[in-house]
């Protein structure tokens, strides 16, 4: 495995971790008329958040 992935991939969960983050908070404080497309970001990132940290977790396991 190339590094630049297991470098590309971490980047990536911080930044996924930080829009997932931004949309639950978006929900919580209430944005009308935005509140479905807050939940379906929500829950895309955080698929993708879960699918790049098993990456990484599979990486780590496999050095081991």
């Amino acid at each position: 495995m190339p590094r630049f992935r297991r470098i590309w991939s971490t980047i990536q969960v911080g930044v996924l971790a930080a829009a997932v983050v931004f949309c639950v908070v978006m929900l919580v404080i209430g944005q009308g008329e935005l509140d479905r497309v807050y939940a379906v970001a929500a829950v895309f990132f955080g698929l993708a958040l879960v699918g790049h940290a098993t990456y990484l977790w599979l990486l780590a396991r496999a050095r081991r």
